[in-house]
């Protein structure tokens, strides 16, 4: 049966199931039913922050929720970099202004998710060229980028309009020399319609499904570091952003603006997790999003390596 089948249980009016196949339990989401985006459960990133070579300023402004749904919207606007401070010497900080606006959340700091865990996401991509939606989970923990460990569990590029990227990122042996398992999923262009993106993990495999078919696993002792630790087992958090040019393609104007619809967040868990749900929340025991690394720029008929 598909992973996602729903057990007879009861389920919450038009709302999540209370539980699906394999013993999950719900736990946390959101519908995106309100007015205006819920700050118990997100933080907006603002400003410049992270990949060097895109040109957006994240806003507030272009977080909206609408119709029952969250909107990350990208505009080809000049905008104002909220972390502008040239008395700081950070790349992120000396550039005033970008010409595109655009969207991002976090659950950093609000929410973070322990194993076992089964985030599941449903969205529609947006279709432009230069933009760089993802879906994508940082692990909390002593370790800087990319020890840590980073989750992507969809990463999409304008110029390839049928290919999802499902990347499983951690240090290799917990240096900060990243090491990448890479999987790739074509489907008809993913901006004509929503699709269900999942991480699900355990402590012996964690593996990503889009639309209830699995596109990618890893065992959880890959990441076994020799301080005796795994990345993988310790708590992540949720981003959900589009970034502009980049990865991606050179933008064109004249085909923005353009949204990243989110239908909904949902968590689930299991065992003991589940009988807890949510009556505590770790923190943070160190940095855990240090500054990335800038993608290269790929030519359209290359295939990432």
């Amino acid at each position: 049966m598909a992973a996602a089948a729903l057990l007879a249980a009861p389920v919450v009016a038009d709302g999540p199931p209370s539980e699906l196949e394999g013993g999950w339990v719900y736990a946390w989401g959101d519908e995106f039913e309100g007015s205006r985006l819920d700050t118990n459960k997100w933080r907006y990133e603002l400003g410049v922050i992270r990949n060097r070579d895109a040109v957006q300023s994240y806003t507030k402004d272009c977080v909206k929720l609408r119709g029952g749904k969250l909107l990350l919207i990208s505009k080809a606007r000049e905008t104002r970099n909220q972390n502008y401070d040239p008395k700081k010497e950070h790349w992120t900080h000396q550039l005033k202004t970008m010409p595109y606006a655009s969207g991002s959340v976090t659950t950093r700091g609000v929410k973070h998710f322990e194993c076992p865990g089964r985030l599941e996401i449903r969205a529609k991509i947006p279709k432009a060229k230069g933009v760089w939606p993802a879906l994508w989970t940082m692990h909390v923990n002593q370790y800087g980028w990319p020890a840590n460990g980073e989750i992507d569990i969809l990463e999409h590029i304008s110029q390839e309009p049928e290919t999802c990227y499902s990347i499983f990122r951690w240090g290799a042996n917990g240096s900060n020399r990243e090491h990448k398992v890479i999987r790739t999923t074509r489907l008809p262009d993913y901006s004509k319609e929503f699709h269900t993106y999942v991480l699900e993990w355990d402590e012996a495999v964690m593996r990503i499904l889009i639309d209830d078919k699995e596109v990618g696993r890893v065992a959880i002792s890959d990441a076994n570091y020799p301080d005796g630790n795994n990345p993988l087992l310790t708590p992540c958090y949720l981003i959900m952003n589009t970034a502009i040019d980049g990865w991606a393609e050179a933008p064109d104007a004249s085909q923005y603006p353009v949204q990243f619809e989110i239908d909904y967040v949902r968590f689930y868990t299991k065992g003991d997790a589940a009988a807890m749900k949510t009556a505590g929340e770790p923190q943070s025991a160190g940095a855990d999003e240090p500054e990335q690394k800038p993608r290269k720029k790929r030519r359209k008929s290359k295939k990432r390596k």
